[in-house]
């Protein structure tokens, strides 16, 4: 949000525009012609809406029907974090249970959803964290195994996987730590990365892309919602929704 605030994201929507990308909302009056909804239901708001306001008034057909006794506060969350790990972990690599993921940033937002989707799923997960105080949120979270980024790396995760061939891994941080998390990975193993938190160009070791065959791939979830039908999207954020309100994936709220 403050990226597109700042015009540093890659879409800068028309002028004059209102921030925000996620949010609930509930029904405050519906059209005489409105079936599908009733006042006081709460909403899923639609993407790229514009969030950041008390009201708005939307066509009813765009709005997704949530449970209304479900937290709010973790449902309006779901649009962007909650995608991003289940997407990334379905749509690269055709993992099956058992299958080890390795991921950096892994006490973000879409670090610890994805470490609670992977546990859902059967997927193994080793979860790299830039300082030891991270360790515990991400233990909390469900990860398998937590290992601080750094030198040796590979070695570590080997260690600590017993040497288990790792065919995807999820990368948020660019520079080094890109290159560090490749070393990790098996022959044609897929890299996908969904941010450069650092602020760093990528780096990757030419051993591990051409001997290694690694394929390095970006994901952006903003081009998902573009390709993909409202039909799909839906069928996506009910079974996130689901989760969410059973208290199977949630996020850690710092503040209100």
């Amino acid at each position: 949000d403050l990226l597109t605030l700042t015009g540093d994201y890659a879409i800068l929507p028309p002028l004059p525009a209102i921030g925000g990308g996620e949010g609930v909302g509930r029904v405050e009056e519906l059209g005489s012609d409105v079936q599908n909804l009733t006042v006081g239901q709460m909403v899923l708001l639609p993407v790229g809406i514009g969030t950041w306001r008390t009201h708005l008034v939307v066509a009813a057909a765009k709005l997704m029907s949530l449970p209304n006794e479900a937290d709010p506060q973790q449902l309006a969350m779901i649009t962007v974090n909650p995608p991003t790990a289940a997407l990334m972990l379905s749509e690269f690599v055709a993992l099956q249970k058992g299958d080890w993921v390795i991921q950096n940033a892994a006490n973000s937002g879409v670090g610890t959803y994805l470490a609670q989707l992977a546990k859902i799923r059967g997927f193994k997960t080793v979860n790299i964290v830039r300082r030891e105080s991270a360790v515990a949120l991400v233990q909390e979270n469900g990860g398998d195994i937590i290992l601080v980024d750094g030198d040796k790396l590979s070695e570590r995760v080997a260690e600590a996987t017993g040497g288990a061939k790792i065919k995807l891994g999820v990368d948020a941080v660019g520079g080094e730590s890109t290159r560090r998390l490749a070393s990790c990975l098996c022959e044609e193993a897929t890299l996908v990365s969904y941010g450069a938190m650092s602020g760093e160009s990528y780096s990757l070791s030419p051993s591990d892309m051409i001997f290694k065959d690694i394929s390095f791939k970006g994901f952006w979830l903003a081009k998902w919602f573009k390709q993909t039908s409202q039909q799909e999207q839906m069928a996506l954020f009910s079974e996130l929704t689901e989760l969410i309100a059973s208290g199977k994936i949630y996020s850690n709220i710092q503040a209100t």
